[in-house]
Protein backbone atom coordinates (compact mmCIF):
# COMPACT_ATOMS: atom_id res chain seq x y z
CA UNK A 1 0.00 0.00 0.00
CA UNK A 2 1.00 3.61 -0.48
CA UNK A 3 -0.53 6.87 0.67
CA UNK A 4 0.82 9.77 -1.37
CA UNK A 5 0.04 13.47 -0.99
CA UNK A 6 1.54 16.57 -2.52
CA UNK A 7 1.04 20.31 -2.62
CA UNK A 8 2.79 23.27 -4.12
CA UNK A 9 4.79 25.44 -1.76
CA UNK A 10 5.86 28.58 -3.65
CA UNK A 11 8.23 27.27 -6.34
CA UNK A 12 8.68 23.87 -4.70
CA UNK A 13 6.69 20.69 -4.15
CA UNK A 14 5.98 19.31 -0.68
CA UNK A 15 5.29 15.58 -0.76
CA UNK A 16 4.53 13.01 1.91
CA UNK A 17 4.18 9.30 1.53
CA UNK A 18 3.48 6.33 3.73
CA UNK A 19 4.05 2.75 2.65
CA UNK A 20 4.25 -0.69 4.19
CA UNK A 21 7.28 -1.36 1.99
CA UNK A 22 10.16 -1.23 4.47
CA UNK A 23 12.72 -3.52 2.90
CA UNK A 24 16.29 -2.49 2.12
CA UNK A 25 16.33 -0.18 -0.88
CA UNK A 26 12.94 1.48 -0.37
CA UNK A 27 14.43 4.97 -0.17
CA UNK A 28 16.64 4.32 -3.19
CA UNK A 29 13.55 3.51 -5.23
CA UNK A 30 11.95 6.79 -4.18
CA UNK A 31 15.15 8.77 -4.84
CA UNK A 32 15.47 7.15 -8.27
CA UNK A 33 12.00 8.25 -9.37
CA UNK A 34 12.59 11.78 -8.08
CA UNK A 35 15.92 11.98 -9.92
CA UNK A 36 14.52 10.50 -13.13
CA UNK A 37 11.75 13.13 -13.19
CA UNK A 38 14.42 15.86 -13.00
CA UNK A 39 13.59 16.89 -9.45
CA UNK A 40 15.95 17.50 -6.55
CA UNK A 41 15.36 16.81 -2.84
CA UNK A 42 16.07 20.05 -0.97
CA UNK A 43 15.13 18.73 2.46
CA UNK A 44 13.31 15.82 3.99
CA UNK A 45 12.61 13.46 6.85
CA UNK A 46 12.56 9.68 6.62
CA UNK A 47 11.27 7.47 9.41
CA UNK A 48 10.30 3.89 10.12
CA UNK A 49 7.39 3.45 12.53
CA UNK A 50 5.43 0.55 13.98
CA UNK A 51 1.64 0.77 13.97
CA UNK A 52 -0.49 -2.09 15.28
CA UNK A 53 2.46 -4.44 15.00
CA UNK A 54 3.31 -3.53 11.39
CA UNK A 55 6.26 -1.47 10.12
CA UNK A 56 5.67 1.50 7.85
CA UNK A 57 7.95 3.94 6.08
CA UNK A 58 6.81 7.54 6.47
CA UNK A 59 8.70 10.15 4.44
CA UNK A 60 8.27 13.82 3.64
CA UNK A 61 10.31 15.89 1.19
CA UNK A 62 10.54 19.37 -0.26
CA UNK A 63 11.40 19.04 -3.95
CA UNK A 64 12.58 21.44 -6.59
CA UNK A 65 11.56 20.76 -10.18
CA UNK A 66 13.71 21.64 -13.18
CA UNK A 67 11.93 24.03 -15.52
CA UNK A 68 9.54 25.29 -12.86
CA UNK A 69 6.48 23.22 -13.90
CA UNK A 70 5.75 22.00 -10.40
CA UNK A 71 2.16 20.90 -11.00
CA UNK A 72 3.00 18.60 -13.90
CA UNK A 73 6.08 17.26 -12.11
CA UNK A 74 4.08 16.42 -8.97
CA UNK A 75 1.38 14.68 -11.02
CA UNK A 76 3.99 12.51 -12.79
CA UNK A 77 5.60 11.73 -9.44
CA UNK A 78 2.30 10.50 -7.99
CA UNK A 79 1.73 8.25 -11.01
CA UNK A 80 5.23 6.81 -10.75
CA UNK A 81 4.94 6.18 -7.02
CA UNK A 82 1.79 4.13 -7.58
CA UNK A 83 3.68 2.00 -10.10
CA UNK A 84 6.77 1.81 -7.91
CA UNK A 85 4.96 0.18 -4.98
CA UNK A 86 2.58 -1.93 -7.01
CA UNK A 87 2.90 -5.64 -6.28
CA UNK A 88 2.65 -6.27 -10.03
CA UNK A 89 5.56 -4.02 -11.07
CA UNK A 90 9.24 -4.89 -10.94
CA UNK A 91 11.64 -2.06 -10.15
CA UNK A 92 13.99 -3.27 -12.90
CA UNK A 93 11.22 -2.76 -15.48
CA UNK A 94 10.67 0.81 -14.27
CA UNK A 95 14.40 1.53 -14.50
CA UNK A 96 14.51 0.23 -18.05
CA UNK A 97 11.69 2.53 -19.14
CA UNK A 98 13.19 5.57 -17.42
CA UNK A 99 16.57 5.26 -19.19
CA UNK A 100 18.32 7.12 -16.39
CA UNK A 101 21.43 9.12 -17.18
CA UNK A 102 23.98 8.83 -14.40
CA UNK A 103 24.73 12.05 -12.48
CA UNK A 104 28.14 13.71 -12.75
CA UNK A 105 29.29 12.53 -9.34
CA UNK A 106 32.37 14.77 -9.27
CA UNK A 107 30.09 17.81 -9.02
CA UNK A 108 28.92 16.64 -5.59
CA UNK A 109 32.47 16.58 -4.28
CA UNK A 110 33.92 19.78 -5.73
CA UNK A 111 35.13 20.52 -2.22
CA UNK A 112 36.33 17.90 0.23
CA UNK A 113 33.21 16.16 1.62
CA UNK A 114 32.70 15.30 5.26
CA UNK A 115 31.92 11.64 5.57
CA UNK A 116 31.54 10.41 9.15
CA UNK A 117 30.28 7.08 10.48
CA UNK A 118 29.47 6.83 14.20
CA UNK A 119 27.70 4.14 16.20
CA UNK A 120 24.77 5.09 18.44
CA UNK A 121 24.45 2.28 21.01
CA UNK A 122 21.30 3.78 22.54
CA UNK A 123 19.56 3.33 19.16
CA UNK A 124 21.53 0.30 17.98
CA UNK A 125 22.09 2.22 14.74
CA UNK A 126 24.98 3.76 12.85
CA UNK A 127 24.80 7.42 11.87
CA UNK A 128 26.29 8.40 8.54
CA UNK A 129 26.77 12.17 8.33
CA UNK A 130 27.46 13.36 4.81
CA UNK A 131 28.23 16.98 3.97
CA UNK A 132 29.12 17.83 0.39
CA UNK A 133 28.23 20.08 -2.50
CA UNK A 134 24.51 19.78 -3.20
CA UNK A 135 23.22 18.66 -6.57
CA UNK A 136 20.47 16.70 -8.28
CA UNK A 137 21.22 13.01 -8.08
CA UNK A 138 23.33 13.00 -4.90
CA UNK A 139 20.77 11.03 -2.88
CA UNK A 140 20.06 8.72 -5.80
CA UNK A 141 23.78 7.94 -5.98
CA UNK A 142 24.41 7.52 -2.24
CA UNK A 143 21.26 5.49 -1.58
CA UNK A 144 22.14 3.09 -4.40
CA UNK A 145 25.51 2.27 -2.82
CA UNK A 146 23.86 1.77 0.57
CA UNK A 147 21.32 -0.58 -1.00
CA UNK A 148 24.02 -2.54 -2.85
CA UNK A 149 25.76 -3.09 0.49
CA UNK A 150 22.52 -4.31 2.10
CA UNK A 151 22.27 -1.27 4.38
CA UNK A 152 18.86 -0.44 5.82
CA UNK A 153 18.03 3.28 6.16
CA UNK A 154 15.90 3.37 9.30
CA UNK A 155 15.51 7.15 9.30
CA UNK A 156 17.21 10.22 7.89
CA UNK A 157 17.29 14.01 7.92
CA UNK A 158 18.10 15.74 4.64
CA UNK A 159 19.05 19.41 4.57
CA UNK A 160 20.44 21.89 2.05
CA UNK A 161 22.26 24.99 3.26
CA UNK A 162 21.35 27.56 0.63
CA UNK A 163 23.98 30.05 1.80
CA UNK A 164 26.86 27.63 1.27
CA UNK A 165 25.26 25.37 -1.35
CA UNK A 166 26.09 22.34 0.80
CA UNK A 167 24.04 19.23 1.45
CA UNK A 168 24.04 18.24 5.13
CA UNK A 169 22.45 14.81 5.45
CA UNK A 170 22.26 12.38 8.37
CA UNK A 171 21.29 8.75 7.78
CA UNK A 172 20.54 6.31 10.61
CA UNK A 173 21.45 2.84 9.43
CA UNK A 174 21.78 -0.83 10.25
CA UNK A 175 23.51 -3.60 8.33
CA UNK A 176 21.77 -6.62 6.83
CA UNK A 177 21.63 -8.32 10.24
CA UNK A 178 20.17 -5.23 11.96
CA UNK A 179 23.40 -4.21 13.71
CA UNK A 180 25.66 -1.16 13.93
CA UNK A 181 28.75 -1.21 11.72
CA UNK A 182 30.72 2.06 12.04
CA UNK A 183 33.85 0.32 13.30
CA UNK A 184 33.71 -2.49 10.75
CA UNK A 185 35.27 -2.95 7.32
CA UNK A 186 31.82 -2.40 5.85
CA UNK A 187 31.91 1.32 6.72
CA UNK A 188 35.28 1.68 5.00
CA UNK A 189 33.98 -0.19 1.95
CA UNK A 190 30.95 2.13 1.63
CA UNK A 191 33.14 5.21 2.01
CA UNK A 192 35.49 4.01 -0.72
CA UNK A 193 32.65 3.21 -3.09
CA UNK A 194 30.94 6.58 -2.64
CA UNK A 195 34.19 8.52 -3.12
CA UNK A 196 35.57 6.25 -5.86
CA UNK A 197 34.84 8.62 -8.79
CA UNK A 198 36.82 11.52 -7.35
CA UNK A 199 39.61 9.28 -6.08
CA UNK A 200 40.10 7.81 -9.56
CA UNK A 201 40.13 11.30 -11.11
CA UNK A 202 42.81 12.48 -8.69
CA UNK A 203 45.29 9.81 -9.74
Amino acid sequence: MIEFQYKREKENILISLKTDSTQIGTFHRIATIIYALKMDILSGELSTVIEQGHEFTIDSFILQADGGDTTQAAFKLGMMMDSLFSKNTKFEEILEKLQIQEPAVATFFRETPEFIFSDLPERNETCLYLESSAGRGLLYYVSRILMQNQIDIRSATIETDFETGRAKDSFYLTDASGKMFASSDLADKIRREILAPIQSNSR
